[in-house]
């Protein structure tokens, strides 16, 4: 089962985001209002809930953020001139403020932390709730507060803080010093881990736990330099017995393998289909229209980039053996697919019109995510996915210790075993390092494995923009590892994204 995130229409303070005056006037007979509502335990989870539901709109994880990360990072290239003008713009760096996924993004994380806000200052004071409601209800929206403003802060540098629900535009602020941001992570993800538990079963399954607080507390931790708090961190998610590599890789981006022993969060996304609604808000479940987008026998707007495909290990270059994720991350032209392998991929089944070659084979497109595996058909129509989305997985956990034993440790025996781990995985099968292309005896060569290897791991799941963001502010970019962004490489300002032009409008206490 998966957890459903049913929305009640609440008015619970405005949104810090891109309101002016006039709108902030209007009322809507429609909506309950604060003074009606937290009344009781199942309204404080229903608000808790509608916290998770933005996740799932098309501004966030449905569609513009899965957009958005990757076209501000090396993996991705456009798979022809069907691909929106808008992401075009993003893809090559040619966007300002004004850009549409830059806003829309902007708006949903703050929209998360406007309910979130809502949640933890309402709770305390709902009638009559057991303290351990109340605590796991906070704990959930601290940690999904703490989620969005981690993004916010990696992808935007300075932003506005707001730790409470917003009433009035006296109440906006201006954008906050990073260290702000860094403490209120902190403090909240430290005080949440001690009471979200450590998994859930049934229809709860999807929630915030224990180790995804413990990830993004690390993630925090290392965005910020301070390697040796992370390795503590990580190392008590590691020695937890919690998670584990699955043995197929590809597992883990199947639907029927959801919630396995390697994902520690998911975006849940269940039926009722693709509204094109930004916000997620709905009494249904959702579904996500995102790997429509990257389907290769139809919108096929994006596919992997020549940068990606040329990090992985073959036989053409001088390797000893094909790296098996590289198959089971991308579709060529002559695969098989389907749920008896009864189908082959033609150039003709093949949109876009760009045809990429790597050794030689058309490239068709990216495969994780897309269900031709148990396909009874040719060609997927219009694909509206229910299959979660692995937000986090526990091979992110191997490759953040390998580099937090880079940082702080003299020898590299300890991160080389966490990589090793990755590639003795029992679909996998890799030599281990130390390589001939891949010594690891010096901080600078760990880290050209470590970026090697999370590209390969973790190619198409949206973490490359936050390691990027990680590794330029941390100094590993550029003086160890070349900048991979070629327009960033051109202009340095491109690394943060500008602050979106609605919001400067907006809030009058906005100094970007």
């Amino acid at each position: 089962m998966k957890i459903r995130y049913i929305l009640t229409i609440l008015t619970v303070g405005l949104l810090a985001t891109a309101c002016s005056e006039d709108r902030l006037n209007q009322s809507n007979e429609n909506e309950v209002t604060v003074d009606q509502y937290f009344k009781n335990t199942d309204e404080l989870k229903a608000a808790t809930n509608g916290v998770y539901a933005r996740m799932l709109g098309g501004n966030l994880w449905g569609r513009a953020a899965m957009y958005l990360f990757e076209c501000r990072a090396e993996e991705s290239r456009a798979g022809g001139g069907q691909l929106e003008v808008h992401n075009q713009r993003v893809l090559n760096g040619t966007y300002d403020y004004t850009e549409s996924p830059i806003a829309e993004v902007w708006d949903g994380f703050y929209q998360m932390i406007h309910r979130a806000n809502s949640v933890i200052e309402n709770g305390p004071f709902v009638p009559n709730i057991a303290e351990a409601d109340l605590d796991r209800c906070v704990a959930q929206a601290k940690f999904l507060r703490a989620y969005a403003y981690y993004h916010l802060v990696t992808l935007w540098g300075k932003v506005p803080v707001y730790t409470a629900v917003v009433n009035d535009p006296s109440d906006y602020r201006a954008v906050s010093d990073e260290s702000e941001i860094q403490s209120l992570l902190e403090t909240d993800l430290k005080e949440v881990i001690g009471l979200l538990p450590a998994s859930y079963t049934g229809a709860d399954r999807g929630r915030a736990t224990k180790g995804a607080a413990e990830l993004l507390l690390a993630r925090t931790y290392m965005h910020f330099g301070k390697f040796a708090e992370a390795k503590t961190v990580l190392e008590d998610i590691y020695t937890s017995g919690t998670y584990a590599l699955v043995d197929e890789y590809a597992e883990n981006f199947r639907e029927a393998n959801e919630y396995n022993k390697e994902s520690i969060f998911e975006i849940g996304f269940m039926g009722a289909g693709y509204t094109w609604n930004p916000t997620g808000d709905n009494t249904q479940s959702r579904s996500t229209i995102m790997y429509q987008d990257y389907n290769p026998t139809d919108w096929r707007n994006l596919i992997p980039s020549e940068k990606y495909l040329n990090e992985f290990e073959t036989p053409q270059k001088g390797d000893p053996k094909e790296d098996p994720r590289l198959r089971k991350s991308v579709l060529f032209y002559g695969d098989h697919y389907g749920s008896t392998n009864q189908f082959v991929m033609g150039v003709d089944a093949v949109s876009g019109g760009d045809l990429p070659l790597f050794n030689g084979v058309v490239v068709a497109g990216w495969q994780k995510y897309i269900p031709y595996y148990n396909t009874t058909v040719a060609k997927i129509g219009y694909y509206q996915s229910d299959n979660n989305f692995r937000n986090m997985r526990y091979a992110e956990v191997l490759l953040k210790l390998a580099e937090c034993e880079a940082q702080v440790s003299t020898t590299f025996d300890k991160a080389r075993g966490y990589l090793n781990e990755l590639r003795n995985r029992a679909s996998v099968q890799m030599e281990n390092y130390p390589t001939a292309k891949y010594p690891c005896n010096s901080k600078a060569e760990m880290y050209k494995a470590i970026a090697h290897e999370a590209t390969i791991e973790l190619g198409m799941e949206h973490v490359r923009v936050l390691d990027n963001a990680r590794w330029r502010k941390n100094g590993i970019i550029p003086t160890i590892l070349p900048e991979p962004v070629a327009y960033i490489a051109a202009d340095a300002s491109k690394a943060l994204l500008p602050i979106p032009k609605n919001e400067v409008k907006a809030n009058p206490k906005m100094n970007p």
